[in-house]
């Protein structure tokens, strides 16, 4: 019997520190990119997720560097991080000529490309 193949849409609304949800999401993504049977279509930040694109972010030497994990996967498996530029911009989180603060490999977008990547995938996952 044949596994059924389903494209993934992953949206985060938790912070990149205080809570495990972002974290989670992204074990969840490493597993679907190293899975073969299925695949990992859009990541989308969104509310409080918006805090993962952050480039000042600095976490304790012993702690997990989230962010930076997050640039790693984008950079590794060439996989949009797209950032919901409303929600960013009301916790600051911006890409403005002089107050720029969002980091490599992420990208400020609307809602519009979050709507697309729902109507594209057959599973959609929130953390």
């Amino acid at each position: 019997m044949k596994t059924k193949s389903f494209r993934y849409s992953v949206i985060i609304t938790g912070p990149a520190y205080g809570t495990q949800s972002s974290f989670c999401a992204y074990q969840f993504c490493l597993s679907l990119l190293n899975n073969s049977t299925h695949t990992l279509h859009s990541i989308f930040f969104y509310a409080d997720g918006t805090y993962n694109a952050n480039r000042f972010t600095n976490p304790a030497n012993d702690e997990f560097h989230l962010v930076e994990a997050w640039q790693t996967l984008a950079k590794t498996h060439h996989i949009k991080l797209s950032v919901c530029i409303a929600a960013a911009q009301r916790r600051g989180v911006t890409q403005e000529e002089f107050a720029n603060n969002i980091a490599n490999e992420f990208e400020l977008v609307g809602l519009g490309d979050l709507s697309d990547s729902v109507a594209q995938c057959d599973r959609v996952i929130q953390f």
